[in-house]
């Protein structure tokens, strides 16, 4: 049975899986008993994609009130940096933090990538990653595409290598990584 984390947890925790299979659902429960929480919602809106829309107005009737959000930071370290010792985050999602630096080379994205990862590692913050399992799907037909997917698969490897819990939902079922897997060396 899945309990939330207690309420004095400190550290990183990465929840993984494919679209719509409850990831976000599980990191919410997970922080329950945290106070206080901070969400980083990463997408940035799409008017003209109401799908998109209806997902993320999902989203936003879930979260309690009592948390604070932070929509699409243009800056997500110097937003983690703001937030006060003792408190909680969800960052939700990797994908969308991927998409807004889609355009940058590959040097000011791994300045990037290695800047994010120094910011995930406060040891007096629990932080939740949420993660979509994109590499298990179609092999992209488009540059762009394919660079998503790249830049989006190794940061998801990094995160859960430096996460003291890692999570993967499939199908609405929680499978915790760290009782039935092992790194790979």
């Amino acid at each position: 049975m899945i309990t939330p984390i207690p309420k004095n947890y400190k550290g990183l925790i990465s929840i993984t899986g494919p679209i719509r299979s409850g990831k976000s659902k599980l990191a919410e429960f997970l922080i329950t008993e945290q106070d206080p929480v901070t969400y980083i919602a990463t997408s940035k809106p799409r008017p003209s994609d109401l799908d998109w829309q209806k997902r993320i107005d999902l989203h936003r009737k879930r979260r309690p009130d009592i948390w604070t959000l932070i929509e699409h930071p243009n800056d997500i370290c110097k937003a983690i940096e703001s937030i006060k010792v003792d408190q909680s985050i969800i960052i939700d999602s990797l994908g969308g933090l991927v998409e807004q630096h889609l355009i940058e080379d590959d040097d000011q994205w791994n300045n990037f990538q290695i800047k994010f990862l120094n910011c995930l590692s406060e040891d007096n913050l629990c932080i939740v990653v949420v993660s979509e399992e994109i590499g298990w799907g179609i092999v992209p037909a488009t540059p762009i595409g394919h660079l998503f997917r790249e830049r989006h698969s190794t940061l998801t490897s990094l995160i859960s290598r430096q996460s003291k819990k890692r999570w993967l939902a499939v199908n609405g079922t929680a499978i915790d990584l760290d009782k039935i897997g092992n790194v790979i060396p």
